[in-house]
């Protein structure tokens, strides 16, 4: 090769080598610009990362800022809360403050709402006071003190942020410092239902019952449960059920199996039949033997059982007991009735009421007032067998006492029904006595007994006494639907109570449904041994259909049995009256005033008595004397003006029959007598004024449509006596006067 060639070849080599060289250094510092650009890029990204971080956390302090601006209180909470996770001492008082101001935010009315729109920095802050109460077991009552309504709200926050223990917790300091507070109740009672806690849920319904006492479903959900518990209460809320008339097909299958569970009395009988073949000195299977037989309503085997009994064992007080109690039960054997309930009180069976009630029947008054008594000397709080005392005695007229016997007991006496419906029943008998000249009871002594009768359905919703008793003063308010209502209920609590129907036929009679009254004294007499008072109901509704002869001679059985029956004797006076025997009205009258000289009614028969015996002085004075007594009375101040003008002192008979029409101006009898002192002077034009207004006060007062129709007859037009006698037609067709007359008067119009 030659030397250029060479040299050309090593020049191109050289060339060739130094660009590649210098490639290479333009590729290691291109390479090395990429690396320094990538690490400043990731420089500038975590510069802007941390930016936005720093910006991110200035807007969440901005906003927690914003949020809390104007609540320092808030602030102070937070910072409590940070301290306390520090380790810092816990204050209470600086707690519980700082808690307070966090759930001032809610009301109880609305707190579901507002825990709805509750913001997470609030949410928060509640959440870690609840952890610190529950992790440091402060008590619930040291935080809202006497707060009920604190309590409650807190229980529902603490539920809804998951705290269920605490929430109880709350929900039982409300509880505690409100017992009776729905709301409060309704709530634990959810609460014990979730948890299946039977018990903690029946306190809760028994609480419930006691602020609704006739709540069906209270009262179907506590029969319900106890049934599960096996309690035999579970009948008494079923009963109240069927009482109210709101039994469904559930509740009557509870209480069959209530009743199926007691036992089905024959399956029941045919097991103990067995039993005492296999043991005949079983005394135990006797007694259930003869209960077995009551229940099916056979005395007979019954009693044959209790006397295997005692022949076995003469020491066995509840076997005494049923005996005393079958045996009264036929009047033959009363007798030896009390003997066995004699021996049932001596084995300390508490049966004190049976001794005494067949002592009653026995007329053995006194002994029966001191068995009760003897029972009051040891256990002077027992209020039971004192309001049967008070009864006793008050059934003896010897109210005073009667009344005595019930002041005399303690407060704890009067923790029992009995004892309120005897009040009442005082109450009621006062206000019997106390009645006016219209035969009105005092209003206000009725409703006074109505709250005695309400008071002892407090204490036994059960009690048909109370129910009958409530109807009775009901009925004698006017308020005729409500005691419908008590009745109904009464003889679904006991059906059996002929008195109960004695009661429901008084209120048909008020009601003007005789024929029903009728029915209901038909029912009570297959049952009903006082025949005294199904002979008075009798007279009374004998009097109301206007058969006086009848309703006296009811009366004269009453009076023949009891003679101080004070409303037998005033309803003869008045039936006597009607009837013109004047004599035996003032007799009945008499010996009324004698053992009641406040009773206004029978001062008002006296005068009225005197009256039909044309007695017309002493009248006056009679009337006077109640006129004194009470100057507004109506049918006195009638009276008396038929007295005056009976005595020709007419100019002093107005006055007081002006008074009475002012008095009652929609009293028919007040505007019958002034039109009679009308016709007396002449005045017939004022006369038939009047008796027009007397029939627009009553449209059948028979006396006054005769009398306007007799005046039309005799001024005319004849037209006006037409229209008068055919208004006595429409009330009486048969009244021969009035057709006579209306025929004369449509002669004349022909002519």
């Amino acid at each position: 090769m030659d030397p250029l060639t060479s040299g050309l070849i090593a020049l191109l080599a050289l060339v060739i080598g130094g660009s590649v060289f210098a490639l290479q250094q333009m590729n290691e510092r291109i390479n090395k610009l990429q690396f320094s650009s990538s690490t400043h890029d990731a420089l500038i990204d975590d510069d802007m990362s941390l930016l936005s971080n720093a910006l991110n956390d200035l807007i969440d302090e901005a906003d927690a800022s914003r949020r809390l601006t104007g609540s320092d209180a808030l602030l102070k909470s937070q910072q409590l809360v940070e301290s306390l996770n520090d380790g810092a001492k816990f204050e209470l008082s600086t707690f519980s403050t700082s808690l307070k101001n966090l759930l001032s935010l809610f009301q109880e009315s609305s707190i579901e709402e507002e825990l709805s729109r509750l913001d997470s920095i609030r949410r928060e802050l509640l959440t870690n006071h609840i952890q610190i109460i529950q992790d440091k077991e402060i008590e619930i009552k040291l935080l809202f003190g006497r707060n009920d309504v604190q309590c409650r709200n807190f229980s529902y926050i603490c539920n809804n942020f998951g705290f269920r223990d605490l929430a109880l917790s709350s929900l039982l300091a409300s509880e505690q410092i409100a017992p009776r507070h729905e709301k409060t109740l309704r709530k634990l009672a959810l609460i014990a239902r979730e948890s299946g806690d039977d018990e903690f849920l029946r306190a809760r319904l028994d609480k419930l019952l006691q602020l609704y006492p006739d709540d069906p479903d209270l009262l179907r959900e506590r029969a319900h449960l106890l049934f599960r518990l096996g309690d035999s209460a579970a009948e008494l809320d079923s009963r109240r059920l069927e009482a109210l008339g709101l039994q469904n097909a559930a509740d009557r299958a509870l209480l069959a199996g209530l009743r199926e569970r007691a036992g089905d009395p024959a399956t029941a009988l045919e097991e103990v039949n067995i039993s005492l073949e296999t043991n005949p000195n079983d005394l135990n299977s006797w007694h259930l033997k003869a209960r077995l037989h009551d229940i099916r309503n056979e005395p007979g085997r019954a009693l044959d059982a209790l006397d295997q009994l005692l022949k076995l064992d003469r020491q066995h007080g509840p076997a005494w007991a049923l005996q005393s109690r079958l045996l009264s039960n036929e009047p033959n054997r009363l007798e030896e009735a009390l003997k066995a309930a004699v021996h049932a009180v001596a084995l300390g069976q508490p049966e004190w009421i049976l001794k005494a009630d067949l002592l009653m029947q026995l007329d053995r008054f006194e002994e029966a007032i001191s068995s009760l008594q003897s029972v009051l000397d040891i256990d002077s709080d027992n209020g039971l067998v004192r309001a049967h005392l008070s009864l006793l005695h008050m059934l003896d007229d010897n109210n005073e006492i009667s009344r005595k016997i019930l002041v005399e007991s303690s407060s704890k006496a009067w923790e029992c029904s009995e004892m309120h419906i005897q009040k009442g029943r005082l109450v009621l008998r006062e206000a019997d006595i106390a009645r006016d000249g219209t035969g009105l009871h005092d209003r206000g002594l009725v409703k006074g007994a109505l709250t005695f009768f309400d008071t002892a359905l407090s204490y036994d919703r059960e009690s048909a006494l109370a129910w009958v008793g409530r109807a009775r003063t009901l009925r004698q308010l006017g308020e005729f639907d409500e005691a419908e209502v008590s009745i109904i209920r009464a003889s679904r609590l006991d059906n059996e109570d002929p008195m109960i129907l004695v009661e429901h036929a008084l209120l048909r009679i008020d009601q003007g449904e005789i024929s029903d009254a009728e029915r209901l004294v038909h029912e009570a007499e297959t049952s009903l041994s006082n025949t005294e008072v199904l002979h008075y109901i009798r007279g009374l509704i004998a009097a109301e259909l206007g058969n006086y002869s009848e309703a006296r001679r009811r009366f004269d059985t009453v009076l023949t049995h009891d003679p101080n029956h004070v409303r037998a004797r005033l309803n003869r006076a008045t039936v006597a009256v009607l009837m013109q025997d004047h004599a035996l009205a003032l007799e009945d009258s008499e010996l009324l005033l004698k053992q009641y000289p406040e009773l206004d009614l029978a001062r008002l028969r006296r005068a009225e008595s005197l009256m039909g015996l044309d007695k017309w002085e002493w009248a006056e004075v009679a009337l006077r004397e109640i006129i004194e007594r009470k100057p507004g009375h109506v049918p006195a101040l009638i009276s008396m003006g038929a007295t005056l003008c009976a005595l020709d002192r007419a100019e002093e008979a107005l006055p007081s029959l002006d008074e009475a029409i002012r008095l009652e101006s929609d009293n028919p009898d007040a505007w019958h007598m002034r039109a009679q002192f009308y016709i007396e002077q002449g005045a017939l034009p004022a006369a038939l004024a009047d008796f027009e207004s007397a029939i627009r006060a009553d449209p059948s007062h028979m006396e006054s449509l005769l009398h306007a129709a007799a005046i039309a007859h005799e001024i005319g037009p004849i037209e006006r006596a037409e229209s008068c006698w055919r208004r006595v037609l429409n009330q009486d067709p048969t009244n021969h006067l009035a057709r006579t007359r209306l025929e004369e008067s449509l002669s004349k119009k022909v002519i």
